[in-house]
C-alpha cells in the first residue's frame, strides 16, 4: 500500500509538471554508493563493518516548475542502483570479494535556489526497493531478503545549466533509517553521491 501510494503520489507530481508551464526531461548519469554497517550477532563484539565503494548508475525523468524568480521545486523520479562492496570471509576461511547491490526507484524532492546559470537544492528522498542481491561471494549470487522495501533520505544538490537544453549536477543522498528489517542483527543506511546530465524536452 505505501508502495503504491508513493508512486501514485510521484506521477501526479510529474503530471502536474507536464501540464504547467515547468520544463521536463530525461536524466542519467553514474552513483558512488557505500554504506553504514554496524554489526550485531551473537558471538560477535557490536563493530563497524568495513565496506567499500560500489559505483551504480541512475536514469529516470524530472520536472522543474518556478515558484518565484530564483526559487523552484524539483522532483527527479529515476531507477538507481547503490549498495557496497565488502571482503567477505566463508566458513572455510576463503575471503571473498563481493558486491551487495541494491535497486531503487526513488523520488528526490528539492526546493532549489537558482543564480544565473549555477543552482543549490535541499530536500527528502524516499527509494522504494526493487531487488537487493550479493554477488561474488563462493562465487555466487544471492537474493538478499534481510532489508526492508522502503528508505528514507535526505538529499543535497548543486547544478549548472550547460544550456538551454542541457544541465549537469551533483547530488548527495544520505539515508536517515536503518535498513535492515532486524535491527537486532545488524544497522545498515544508504548513502551515495550522484553525478547526472538532465535533457531538457520542454
Amino acid at each position: 500500500m505505501k508502495k503504491t501510494s508513493l508512486l501514485v503520489f510521484g506521477l501526479l507530481l510529474f503530471v502536474y509538471g507536464a501540464k504547467s508551464q515547468s520544463r521536463i526531461g530525461l536524466k542519467a548519469g553514474f552513483n558512488l554508493a557505500n554504506q553504514t554497517k554496524t554489526m550485531s550477532i551473537p558471538q560477535v563484539p557490536t563493530s563497524e563493518q568495513n565496506t567499500e565503494t560500489l559505483i551504480g548508475y541512475q536514469f529516470g525523468v524530472f520536472y522543474k516548475t518556478m515558484l518565484s524568480k530564483n526559487f523552484s521545486l524539483s522532483a527527479e523520479p529515476a531507477f538507481s542502483v547503490i549498495g557496497s562492496s565488502m571482503t567477505l570471509v566463508a566458513s572455510d576461511g576463503k575471503s571473498y570479494e563481493t558486491d551487495e547491490k541494491l535497486g531503487y526507484i526513488e523520488l528526490p524532492l528539492t526546493l532549489q535556489y537558482s543564480f544565473n546559470k549555477l543552482y543549490f537544492g535541499a530536500g527528502p528522498s524516499v527509494g522504494l526497493k526493487v531487488f537487493s542481491k550479493l554477488s561474488g561471494f563462493e562465487n555466487r549470487n544471492f537474493d538478499i531478503t534481510s532489508y526492508k522495501s522502503i528508505d528514507a533520505a535526505g538529499n543535497i544538490l548543486v547544478g549548472y545549466g550547460l544550456s538551454n537544453k542541457i544541465d549537469i549536477n551533483s547530488r548527495y543522498i544520505h539515508g536517515f533509517m536503518n535498513i535492515i528489517k532486524d535491527p537486532s542483527y545488524a544497522k545498515t543506511k544508504n548513502k551515495f553521491f550522484n553525478l547526472s546530465v538532465l535533457f531538457y524536452l520542454k
